[in-house]
C-alpha cells in the first residue's frame, strides 16, 4: 500500500470540543496523517512546541489555560519552541471584530470560522503545503502577507520566503541539520528586518510625541504622551536586544541610551519638558539616520511602516 504524502507530518490539534476534535482527527487519519497529538488544553500544546514535535498547529483561539493567538505570536517571534515557522490554522468560534483582529495579528497562516466542514482542515493543509504565503516583518508582526496592494503613504516592506515544514516533510527534504540551518538563516534576515522596522517606528513615534505635546495633532486613539513614551521605550529596548547580531550593531549603545532617557521621563511623571523633547528627538533622529541608506537627509523622520491587512 502506498504511503500518504502526509505520512510523516506532525500535527498538534488543540480543540476544546471533544466531538469536533475527534471528527478532525478521524478525517486527518483517513487522509493518511499518522502523527497527531490531540488535546483540549494549552499544556500539551506547550509541551509539544518545547519538544520540537510540531510541523502544523491546528487549534481554537480560546483554550483552557491560555489564548492560542498569544501563543502563536510568541512562536513567530522566537519566544517559544525552536521553529518560528510552523504552519498554523486558527479556529474561531465567535468571530467578533476584536478577536479576528487579534487572531490575524498573531501571524497565523489561516483562519477558519466555526462551524465548518472538517474536510476544510485537510484542504487547507494541502493548500499551505503547496502555496504558503510569503512573510512580512513589522515592529509588532511576523507572519504571512495578506495585503492586496501597497497602501500609499506607508513604507513598502519586503516579502520573505520562510521554511515550510509541511512541504519539507512531504518532499523528504528535511533533516535536523538542514532544518536548523534554514531556520537560523531565515531568522537572521527577519531579525535585521525587525531592527529596520523599529528604526522607522522610532521616527514615527517621535513625530506623534512632538505633535501631541505641542497640540499640533489630536490624540485620536487616546494613547497619550505616556503611552507613546512607553511604546518608544519598548521599541528601543527590543531593538537594542536584536541589533547586536546585525550589521547595525554599532547603534546598540544609542538604543540603550534612548531606553534610559524615555524611562527616566516616564518615571519622573511631570510631562515632557523642552529639554527632554530636544534630547530624545535628537537621539531618535541619529538612530534613524544610521538606517538611512541614501543619507540625503538623515534627520528626517520616515513614515510609519505598512502594517499587514487584517483580512482578505
Amino acid at each position: 500500500m502506498a504511503l500518504s504524502p502526509f505520512e510523516d507530518i506532525r500535527v498538534v490539534l488543540a480543540e476544546p470540543s471533544a466531538s469536533l476534535r475527534r471528527d478532525i482527527r478521524d478525517t486527518l487519519l483517513a487522509k493518511g496523517v499518522r502523527h497527531i497529538v490531540d488535546t483540549g488544553n494549552m499544556a500539551q500544546v506547550m509541551e509539544a512546541l518545547r519538544g520540537g514535535a510540531v510541523d502544523i498547529l491546528i487549534g481554537d483561539t480560546k483554550l483552557p489555560e491560555g489564548d492560542l493567538s498569544t501563543l502563536i505570536h510568541k512562536v513567530r517571534h522566537g519566544e517559544i519552541g525552536d521553529n518560528p515557522f510552523i504552519v498554523t490554522i486558527t479556529l474561531v468560534s465567535t468571530p467578533n471584530r476584536d478577536l479576528v483582529h487579534k487572531v490575524i495579528n498573531s501571524g497565523t497562516d489561516h483562519v477558519l470560522v466555526k462551524p465548518f466542514d472538517v474536510c476544510e482542515i485537510f484542504a487547507q493543509m494541502e493548500a499551505l503545503t503547496h502555496g504558503r504565503k510569503k512573510f512580512v516583518v513589522t515592529t509588532d508582526y511576523i507572519g504571512p502577507d495578506r495585503r492586496k496592494a501597497h497602501r500609499p503613504g506607508t513604507i513598502e516592506i519586503p516579502r520573505l520566503d520562510v521554511p515550510n515544514p509541511l512541504r519539507q516533510r512531504m518532499t523528504g527534504h528535511m533533516n535536523e541539520f538542514s532544518q536548523k540551518r534554514a531556520i537560523n538563516a531565515t531568522m537572521a534576515v527577519i531579525n535585521e528586518q525587525k531592527v529596520v522596522r523599529h528604526a522607522y517606528q522610532i521616527g514615527w513615534l517621535m513625530n506623534r510625541i512632538r505633535h501631541i505635546r505641542d497640540g499640533a495633532e489630536p490624540d485620536d486613539d487616546g494613547t497619550g504622551l505616556k503611552g507613546h513614551l512607553d511604546r518608544l521605550q519598548w521599541v528601543s529596548n527590543d531593538m537594542s536586544k536584536r541589533i547586536k547580531s546585525t550589521r547595525y550593531a554599532h547603534v546598540t549603545d544609542l538604543c540603550m541610551t534612548l531606553v534610559n532617557m524615555t524611562r527616566d521621563v516616564v518615571a519622573r511623571g511631570d510631562g515632557v519638558k523642552d529639554e527632554d523633547m530636544r534630547l530624545i528627538a535628537k537621539l531618535a533622529q541619529v538612530i534613524q539616520g544610521a538606517f538611512d541608506e541614501d543619507r540625503t537627509n538623515p534627520l528626517t523622520f520616515r513614515p510609519k511602516p505598512e502594517e499587514p491587512a487584517a483580512m482578505e
